[in-house]
């Protein structure tokens, strides 16, 4: 096994493994033991497992920006039609992991909001930067008459996202994608269809 000695791939690790685990189901031991390096390694980079936290919660966020920033400035396509494709995408990704892991912001928010402040908060900048992402495209498509002038675009792009994380969870309890393609055809086939 090749010995992993930098901070990102020790990230990437961690990731994995808390996608897969959960956090707390998930010990330094278990992080050190798949990364083949030294307790002390870990501790050179990570003052805390909350740090530590906070740095997969960032390579998770930047790994969704580039999954979704080409979508999102996509001026090829519809505003709404990005907006649908930036979940499509997401769909596909839980599909390629057979159904499982999910989301970690909302993993870890079911997780850990109530336990650590500053993990909380972390991930609540990352949904808000993803609500002010599609709350552009929301914006974008009411300019083009695609979707109802009458509608706050900032609240239906966060009942989006906690749609889409409801019918994440699900979708795992469910070992299957039918309630993230139900999601789908609710929003974009029936409630913001053009009429």
């Amino acid at each position: 096994m090749k010995r992993i000695h930098n901070k990102e791939d020790i990230v990437q690790v961690g990731l994995d493994i808390v996608l897969s685990r959960g956090f707390n189901a998930t010990g330094v031991e278990a992080i050190l033991k798949q990364a083949n390096i030294p307790k002390g390694s870990f501790y050179n980079f990570f003052s805390s497992k909350e740090e530590f936290a906070l740095a997969i919660i960032d390579k998770f966020v930047a790994d969704r920006v580039e999954t979704l920033y080409p979508i999102f400035s996509d001026e090829s396509l519809l505003p709404l039609e990005r907006v649908k494709r930036s979940f499509e995408a997401l769909i596909a990704d839980f599909e390629g992991n057979d159904c499982s892991k999910g989301c970690l912001l909302g993993n870890l928010g079911q997780e850990m909001s109530d336990h650590f402040e500053n993990v909380r908060q972390r991930l609540e900048q990352a949904l808000q930067s993803w609500t002010i992402g599609l709350s552009g495209l929301l914006l974008q498509a009411q300019s083009e008459h695609t979707i109802s002038a009458d509608m706050d675009a900032e609240m239906l792009a966060e009942n989006l996202i906690a749609s889409f994380q409801g019918a994440l969870l699900r979708s795992k309890v469910k070992k299957s994608s039918e309630p993230l393609r139900n999601f789908i055809h609710f929003y974009f086939d029936r409630f913001l269809a053009r009429k």
